[in-house]
């Protein structure tokens, strides 16, 4: 049986309301709780996580492991990567 997955955005309020992908939920990276915020998410889901380029996203999944998260992967190249290759996205 797959695993149920989570899309989550780590930019910023501003970089989220400019768009997103669809059903994305949004935890800003530079909150001052985010490593909180992770470790309460549930670990028996799949993570895809994403940023503007990809840095933010790869340090999230670095951290999502090392809190004992065994499934998460980061959108190479961000939200400008998926956008470029014409990715559906939603705008609020």
């Amino acid at each position: 049986m797959e695993r149920p997955c989570r899309i989550l955005d780590v930019r910023t309020a501003d970089e989220f309301r400019g768009g997103h992908l669809i059903g994305a939920e949004h935890l800003d990276f530079y909150r001052s709780d985010f490593r909180q915020c992770i470790e309460q998410k549930d670990r028996t889901i799949r993570y895809l996580v994403y940023c503007r380029r990809g840095i933010r996203g790869q340090k999230t999944m670095e951290l999502m492991h090392q809190c004992g998260f065994p499934d998460v992967v980061n959108i190479r190249g961000g939200y400008e990567n998926w956008v470029s290759q014409r990715l559906p996205v939603q705008n609020d």
